[in-house]
Parts: C-alpha cells; sequence; structure tokens
C-alpha cells in the first residue's frame, strides 16, 4: 500500500509538470529551471524504480494482478514524459548521471525510451485484463527497457565504501 501511494504521488508529480510544461505560463510564472527539472527526472526515476518493484512483487504473487494496473499506469506515464525531462538545458547540471550522449544520441536515447513506453503499455493492458502470463512477460521486458537505457545513458554510481 505504500508502494501504490509513492507511485501515486510520482504520476501526480510528473502529470503536473508535463500539464505545466505544454500549457502556457502566466506571465507572473517563471519557466523551471534546469536544476529543477533534473530533480523532478531524478524523483520520478526513484519513484519508477518503486514502481517497478511493486508490479515485480506482484508478477510474483500466485494471485490476480489486477490490482497492479495503478503502479504499472504510473510507469507508463512517466515513460511517455521521460523523454521530455532531457532538454538540452539540463546537459551540464551538476548532480546528474545522465551521460552526454543522451543529447549527442537523441535517435538512440529516443528509440530506447520508445521500448520503454511499448513494455509499460503492455504492462498496463496486461494487468487491467488480468493476464498474468502477459503481466509477467511485459513486467521483463519493462526491466529490460529500463536496464538497456541506463546501461547505455546513465553514468553508474560510484562505489560503495568498504567497510
Amino acid at each position: 500500500m505504500k508502494a501504490a501511494r509513492i507511485v501515486g504521488a510520482a504520476a501526480l508529480l510528473v502529470a503536473a509538470w508535463g500539464a505545466q510544461a505544454k500549457a502556457p505560463a502566466p506571465a507572473s510564472l517563471a519557466a523551471p529551471k534546469a536544476q529543477d527539472i533534473v530533480n523532478t527526472r531524478q524523483a520520478s526515476m526513484i519513484m519508477s524504480a518503486v514502481a517497478l518493484g511493486a508490479v515485480r512483487g506482484a508478477a510474483a504473487r500466485p494471485d490476480s494482478v489486477k490490482g497492479a494496473a495503478f503502479p504499472a499506469s504510473g510507469l507508463a506515464k512517466w515513460a511517455t514524459a521521460m523523454p521530455a525531462m532531457f532538454p538540452a538545458s539540463t546537459r551540464h547540471v551538476a548532480g546528474t548521471r545522465a551521460r552526454p550522449e543522451i543529447w549527442t544520441n537523441r535517435a538512440d536515447f529516443n528509440a530506447k525510451a520508445a521500448a520503454f513506453a511499448s513494455a509499460t503499455a503492455a504492462l498496463v493492458s496486461a494487468a487491467k485484463a488480468d493476464d498474468k502470463a502477459a503481466f509477467t512477460a511485459a513486467v521483463e521486458s519493462t526491466a529490460a527497457a529500463c536496464k538497456a537505457c541506463h546501461d547505455a545513458y546513465q553514468v553508474p554510481p560510484p562505489p560503495k565504501p568498504a567497510g
């Protein structure tokens, strides 16, 4: 239940940012700063990991997967919004682990993002249909799409200190 709340908050955050980004801003509001965009995408990535954990858990349980439609839909919304969260203005923001290749090889980045969106759409569809086999396959496709993009476009985290 806690994971569902976190996923719900992530979906609302991404949806609100997406709606704000598409609508003309009132003269009194400034456009988001590059650091704000990076913070939003990093928070969304964390919440996506939580959502992926929730759908993996649903796939592992013997019961219905219909209840996993909510976290799956949060992932699907993020998948469609995610490419827009990497504008050129964020390329040199400190603290980001995004590789420069996101901007120099945008066609491949967009192709990987489209694969993620396709996998998450299948995840939502399978959850709503309560199709356990299709859902389990879609969970694996979604995880593989995440990994493919992260392997190509994310600097690995620093090693944990020994101790």
